[in-house]
């Protein structure tokens, strides 16, 4: 079973986005989990492994942390600083 997941913490409020993360957390223990979200601490929580879509096209593969730990990796791939704070 896989259980596909499209942005569950947009627009939500900070409180219920930890709730939101957490509850994929858990099940991302039980099943695997394809998520799509831009929430790069929801991320951060929840992927093991990482696939970076732009305009429909793969631009990296590979493991979350890695990907999440390179903030200049993350600003050129996502446009955004950061990484996982």
């Amino acid at each position: 079973p896989v259980l596909l997941v499209d942005e569950p913490t947009k627009g939500l409020a900070p409180l219920l986005v930890t709730e939101v993360a957490a509850a994929l957390e858990r099940a991302a223990e039980l099943t695997t989990v394809l998520l799509v979200e831009q929430n790069l601490a929801v991320v951060a929580r929840v992927a093991q492994q990482v696939v970076v879509l732009d305009m429909g096209r793969v631009v990296h593969v590979g493991p979350a942390a890695e990907l999440l730990g390179d903030h200049e990796k993350v600003r050129s791939l996502l446009g955004v600083a950061g990484g996982s704070h």
